[in-house]
């Protein structure tokens, strides 16, 4: 009749998750700026921790949008900066809280230890995260190689593979001694 009709290819667009990427950045970089001036100067100390709390909820935002994308890479990328800019601010407001007369050494040193539990179990769910998708990637070689095997034919893998067919054939039956048939009366 005709020539077969060409093979529908999947269309790339690299720029689309760029321009979102630029956008998502936009957006909070405003948040933060709008959060860190919407609050008086003897309130800064509390902006930046509700920045740093922002960022975290940002990244968690970013890794749940991994989901939802063929290519996740600018949405990891957003999250990993996401994650690091929220532990960085935490750490470095509660860490000179004391020096600019905010905190008192025991509520800095408590502020740091919960700081520091909370990255401990992110890292220890990043560590977990990680491995499953490890696993999920041998499983995948695995699957892969049997999907490149041939099939067997099913009256052999039948015949090979039924519990009662002996592995070995039996020894062949000794032969009756050959007599004639008894006479009838």
């Amino acid at each position: 009749m005709g020539a077969p009709s060409p093979q529908l290819q999947p269309v790339r667009d690299r720029w689309s998750g760029l321009v979102l990427t630029a956008l998502f950045l936009v957006t909070a970089a405003v948040l933060f700026l709008l959060v860190y001036f919407a609050l008086p100067g003897n309130q800064h100390f509390y902006a930046l921790l509700l920045i740093g709390i922002l960022a975290l909820i940002l990244c968690l935002g970013s890794y749940l949008a991994e989901s939802f994308s063929r290519d996740p890479t600018a949405q990891r990328s957003l999250a990993w900066g996401f994650f690091g800019m929220g532990f960085a601010v935490l750490f470095l407001t509660i860490g000179l809280g004391p020096t600019y007369g905010v905190l008192s050494t025991t509520w800095m040193l408590l502020g740091l230890f919960l700081t520091l539990v909370v990255l401990i179990v992110a890292v220890a769910l990043i560590a977990w995260r990680g491995r499953a998708v490890r696993a999920t990637e041998n499983q995948q070689v695995a699957r892969q190689a049997w999907r490149q095997e041939s099939a067997p034919s099913a009256f052999s893998y039948a015949a090979a593979n039924s519990p009662s067919v002996p592995a070995t054939a039996p020894p062949p039956a000794p032969a009756a001694p050959t007599s004639p048939p008894p006479r009838s009366p």
